[in-house]
């Protein structure tokens, strides 16, 4: 399984939830890319997605989260995917 992130860019808020996502899947042995809003790639990602809300998280070619999450939520979303995956 992998995830797609996408931050607003280089601000503490986008920080923060990188490293909440991050740890979150580091936790479930789940694979996260991360773009910034700034980048080519997290721009061209931001316009495919229709994105008006950052960060946003991405699964399976559907978001599953936007904005910034509590280190209690971003657990239980992924958690529930691992779950989800190993059904």
């Amino acid at each position: 399984m992998k995830l797609t992130l996408i931050l607003a860019g280089p601000y503490s808020s986008c920080t923060e939830t990188r490293a909440i996502w991050s740890d979150a899947c580091q936790a479930q042995q789940i694979d996260v890319e991360i773009f910034n809003l700034d980048d080519e790639q997290g721009e061209n990602m931001a316009c495919q997605y229709n994105l008006k809300t950052f960060p946003a998280l991405i699964h399976d070619h559907k978001i599953i989260a936007v904005g910034h999450p509590s280190k209690d939520d971003a657990i239980k979303i992924i958690n529930d995917l691992a779950l989800q995956s190993r059904e």
